[in-house]
C-alpha cells in the first residue's frame, strides 16, 4: 500500500492530506496507519513549495471568498477598509487575517487540519479533528476571539461551533452537573448569565435577554427547502418550536444565529472586547505563545511566553486565568508540570502537581450525515455552479443583508429522542442546503455534487465515549496528541443509527418527499443494521464541540472545582469550555460565553468581595 502512495500524483497527494487522510483505509491497525501516513508525509515534504496544501486554496463554500468571484479585488479592499475585518460571512472573516509579520494574508493560506497530531481512534475508525482555516502552525487561533470569530454563527444550539447561536439549550444537562459536584451550575443558576449575554428582540423577557452584547436573530420562512423540512417534521409527529432556547427545545425549528439584523457576525470580540479595548487595565498581546504557567511551589505567579522571538514573563499580583480552550488549556497545564506523571516524565517535564484528570474526559458531539439529490434547483449546489446565481446572492446580501450569505451552513433542525427510554433529547437532525462527497466539499472542483442536493446531519447530543488530549512534545509549539475516541462506547453508534432511521422516515413525509430524487449517501443499498453501523463508523467526524479536558467537579478526575480553581494550586483558574463536565446540548458557543460571564462574577467576588449575579428564583 505504501508503494501505491509513492505513485500518487502531486494533486492526488494534496487532496488526501487536505481531507485529513479520511479517505485512507479506515480499518488499518494503528501501526500500519502510522506507517502509511509517514509515507505520505515524506512524499509531501518533497513537493515544491507552491504545491503544498498550506499554499493552496482550501475549499469552503461557507467562505466570504464567494465575493471574489463577483467583484474585483480592489473593490473588496475598499469594502474591507470601510466595514472592518470582523465581517463574517458563513465561517470565516472577510478576506484577510493578520500574519505574524503584521501583514495580511488570505485565509486560505493556512492548512485546514491538525496534521500529524491526531491519532487513529481506538475504535478501529480513523477520525480527525479539523480546524478552521485560521490557525497558526501550533494550532492556536490567530484571530480574536478564536473560533467564535471563524466558525458558524448559530446560537446556543451550536454547531461551534462555538461561534454560532443555534444552541438549543437543554436545562436537564445543566441540572445534571450538580450531581457531578458542580454546585452553582444548574439551569436556574446559569439562566441569568445566558440572559445577560444576549439581545434577542422576539424572546420571552423572562427567559431571554434583551440588552446583552451578543445579538441573536431568528431565521423564519427562509426558503422552500427549509419550509418543507419543517412541514415534514410536523407530519412526522415532531412539535414545531418557536423558541428552542427558552428551556423548551425538543422539536423542530428554524435556527437562531449570533448575527446582526444585517447578517453580520456578532462575535464575542465584537460584543465584549471591542468596547473594552480602550480600558487602561487591558493590554492585548497578539502573536504570543504561552509556554507555561510559572509556579512558586503550589502557587501560580505568572506565565511565560514566546513573543517577538524571545521569552518573556508576565507576572500576576492576584491570580492566573487560563482560557485557551479545550485543546490548549490542558496542554498549558501539562507544560507547567500539572497533570499525570506518566504523561509528563517521558518529555522531561518535572511534576509540580499530580492531577490525573488533566487532558482526560474530552468529549465531542459525533456527527454523521445523509445526502440527497433534490428535485428542484433550490440548493447551494445550484448557486455555486451558476455565475448569475452567485451574483444574485452577493447583491441580496450587500443590499438587504439577506440570502445565503447571511446564514451559516445549516438552516433548520429537529431535536429528538433516539428511543422511548431516553429521559431527555439525545439526537439532532440538522438540515444543510448543499451536498458533496464529504463535509468539506464546498466547491464543484472539490467534490460538491453537480446535481441539486442537500444534507441532513445527525448529531449524538449526549455522547458516552470519552477521549483525551495530551502533550506530544515538551516544545510548546508542537501540537498536542488528540484521540477523540469516537464511538468507543457502542451506545453512541446506536444513537446515530436511530438518527439515520429517523432521517429516512422524515424524507418520506409528503412535504419533503417530492423534493427528494434519491438518497445519495450512503444510498438505498445500505439497509441492514450492520451496513448502517459500518457506514457510521466510516464517516463519523467532529462537530467542533470539544469540551471537558479540564473538567469541573469534586471527584478525583476533576481538574477544577465549582469556583473554577485548579485543584491543589493556589492562584490558578481555568475558565473556558474545557471545564464542562459533559458537552452541553447541543452547541458550545453560548454556554462558553455564559461560562465567561459567570467566571467573571466568580473572580470579582473573590477579589473584591462583591456579590455575584443573583440566580433566578
Amino acid at each position: 500500500m505504501t508503494e501505491a502512495v509513492r505513485h500518487l500524483s502531486d494533486r492526488e497527494l494534496v487532496e488526501y492530506q487536505r481531507n485529513g487522510y479520511l479517505t485512507l483505509p479506515q480499518l488499518l491497525p494503528p501501526e500500519d496507519f502510522e506507517a502509511l501516513r509517514d509515507c505520505f508525509e515524506q512524499k509531501l515534504a518533497a513537493l515544491p513549495r507552491t504545491a503544498r496544501p498550506e499554499d493552496m486554496d482550501v475549499p469552503h463554500f461557507t467562505d466570504p471568498r464567494l465575493f471574489r468571484w463577483l467583484f474585483h479585488r480592489s473593490v473588496l479592499d475598499i469594502v474591507e477598509r470601510i466595514v472592518g475585518p470582523n465581517i463574517a460571512l458563513f465561517s470565516a472573516h472577510f478576506f484577510c487575517k493578520p500574519a505574524g509579520d503584521g501583514k495580511k494574508v488570505p485565509w486560505h493560506e493556512d492548512a485546514y487540519y491538525w496534521r500529524e497530531t491526531i491519532i487513529p481512534s481506538s475504535d478501529a475508525i480513523t477520525v480527525w479533528l479539523a480546524l478552521d482555516p485560521s490557525t497558526t502552525e501550533n494550532g492556536c487561533m490567530r484571530v480574536i476571539p478564536g473560533s467564535h470569530a471563524v466558525r458558524e454563527r448559530r446560537y446556543r444550539d451550536h454547531h461551534d461551533d462555538r461561534s454560532v447561536f443555534d444552541e438549543a439549550l437543554d436545562p436537564a444537562e445543566y441540572d445534571s452537573w450538580s450531581s457531578l459536584g458542580c454546585s452553582g451550575w444548574s439551569w436556574q443558576d446559569m439562566l441569568p448569565y445566558f440572559k445577560r449575554m444576549e439581545s434577542f428582540a422576539s424572546g420571552d423577557p423572562v427567559k431571554r435577554g434583551k440588552t446583552g452584547p451578543i445579538n441573536v436573530t431568528q431565521l423564519r420562512k427562509f426558503d422552500k427547502l427549509g419550509d418543507a423540512y419543517l412541514d415534514a417534521s410536523r407530519e412526522a409527529g415532531f412539535e414545531l418550536v418557536d423558541d428552542y432556547n427558552d428551556g423548551h427545545y425538543e422539536g423542530a425549528s428554524y435556527l437562531q444565529y449570533s448575527t446582526t439584523p444585517r447578517g453580520f457576525r456578532c462575535s464575542s470580540a465584537v460584543g465584549y472586547l471591542r468596547p473594552a479595548r480602550g480600558r487602561s487595565n487591558l493590554e492585548i498581546w497578539t502573536d504570543t505563545l504561552v509556554t507555561r504557567v510559572l509556579l512558586d511551589g503550589k502557587r501560580a505567579i505568572g506565565v511565560e511566553c514566546r513573543r517577538d522571538g524571545r521569552t518573556v514573563r508576565a507576572m500576576s499580583r492576584k491570580e492566573v486565568i487560563v482560557s485557551a480552550g479545550p485543546i490548549q488549556s490542558a496542554k498549558i497545564l501539562e507544560l507547567s508540570g500539572i497533570g499525570q506523571p506518566a504523561v509528563l516524565k517521558p518529555f522531561g517535564i518535572a511534576v509540580a502537581h499530580e492531577l490525573p484528570g488533566v487532558g482526560e474526559n474530552m468529549s465531542d458531539h459525533p456527527n454523521c450525515r445523509l445526502t440527497f439529490e433534490c428535485s428542484k434547483p433550490i440548493t447551494i449546489n445550484d448557486v455555486l455552479q451558476r455565475p448569475m446565481s452567485k451574483l444574485k446572492e452577493g447583491l441580496r446580501f450587500i443590499l438587504f443583508g439577506k440570502g445565503l450569505l447571511s446564514i451559516c451552513s445549516a438552516t433548520a433542525h429537529i431535536v429528538m429522542r433516539s428511543g422511548p427510554g431516553q429521559n431527555q433529547p439525545d439526537l439532532k437532525l440538522q438540515l444543510q442546503p448543499f451536498s458533496g462527497k464529504d463535509r468539506y466539499a464546498r466547491r464543484p472542483q472539490d467534490g460538491l455534487d453537480a446535481h441539486s442536493g442537500f444534507t441532513i446531519g445527525i448529531m449524538a447530543l449526549r455522547p458516552h465515549s470519552r477521549g483525551y488530549v495530551h502533550l506530544n512534545s515538551a516544545d510548546p509549539a508542537v501540537q498536542p496528541r488528540i484521540d477523540p475516541n469516537y464511538l468507543a462506547d457502542p451506545r453512541d453508534a446506536a444513537t446515530l443509527l436511530a438518527g439515520i432511521r429517523a432521517v429516512r422516515r422524515l424524507v418520506q413525509m409528503p412535504s419533503l418527499k417530492d423534493l427528494v430524487v434519491r438518497e445519495t449517501r450512503p444510498g438505498p443499498e445500505v439497509q441492514t443494521e450492520q451496513q448502517i453501523v459500518d457506514y457510521i463508523r466510516l464517516t463519523t467526524a467532529t462537530t467542533w464541540h470539544v469540551v471537558g479536558s479540564c473538567k469541573m467537579g469534586s471527584d478525583e478526575m476533576a481538574v477544577v472545582d465549582s469556583e473554577l480553581r485548579v485543584r491543589g494550586i493556589d492562584g490558578l483558574r481555568v475558565i473556558d469550555s474545557s471545564v464542562f463536565p459533559t458537552v452541553p446540548s447541543s452547541n458550545t458557543n453560548a454556554p462558553t460565553i455564559a461560562l465567561g460571564e459567570k467566571g467573571a462574577d466568580i473572580v470579582l467576588k473573590a477579589w473584591n468581595g462583591k456579590a455575584g449575579i443573583t440566580a433566578a428564583a
